[in-house]
């Protein structure tokens, strides 16, 4: 009765941040998936859910965000915290304004030309994701190797930018031009932020063991 009258009254409560991180990080691989499904497989359902922000990663933001402030004592660095928030966040939305652009542009599909990098995008953010369930496991080996994942998906992601750049700097048709760049440059930009998040979360397990 005590040790309950202690916790509830006197010691600060504990929040399990890592809990929330992945709750994050799984909304965000929620949110990568469905963009895949939105351009590659033509699901208008999928664009809506992101641009709604059907998988409430904003919400879970404001609770993480809101509970690093109350909270007194954090288990592990409070910058770090604060970074990874930030950046799932960022990639949440740099998903969403892709959609947006790509929608002012009236592109519906990105077919086979994009699917790679599209696959290669929702490898990252499910390492990613699966790098926040082994943080919770106190797995640190597989933490790193999930962040490594991230790394070298990020890499193949990179060449396969470098190719089509080159390909569409051979075309004669500006508008086009102008508009595969846009498109490329922004999947390449969602994919840099997987991989600083992907540092970020190998951060916290060193400073953790």
């Amino acid at each position: 009765m005590i040790k309950s009258f202690l916790q509830n009254y006197i010691l600060p409560r504990e929040v399990d941040f890592i809990s929330g991180l992945q709750a994050h990080s799984l909304s965000v691989h929620k949110t990568i998936r469905d963009l895949y499904l939105c351009f590659i497989k033509t699901k208008e359902e999928s664009c809506s859910a992101i641009i709604e922000d059907e998988h409430e990663a904003q919400c879970i933001r404001e609770k993480n965000m809101q509970e690093l402030l109350d909270a007194f004592i954090t288990p592990i660095d409070r910058e770090s915290i604060y970074r990874v928030i930030s950046q799932l966040d960022w990639i949440a939305v740099s998903v969403r304004h892709f959609v947006l652009e790509a929608k002012a542009y009236e592109i519906t599909t990105l077919e086979n030309a994009y699917i790679d990098i599209l696959s290669l995008l929702k490898e990252q953010s499910l390492a990613l994701n699966q790098g926040f369930v082994n943080l919770k496991k106190s797995n640190a080996s597989l933490v790193a190797k999930n962040a490594q994942s991230v790394r070298d998906n990020y890499e193949k992601l990179i060449e396969l930018h470098i190719q089509k750049m080159a390909d569409i700097a051979k075309s004669n048709n500006m508008r086009d031009m102008f508009i595969q760049r846009e498109i490329l440059l922004q999947l390449k930009e969602i994919s840099k932020r997987l991989q600083i998040c992907a540092n970020s979360l190998e951060d916290i397990v060193i400073k953790m063991n």
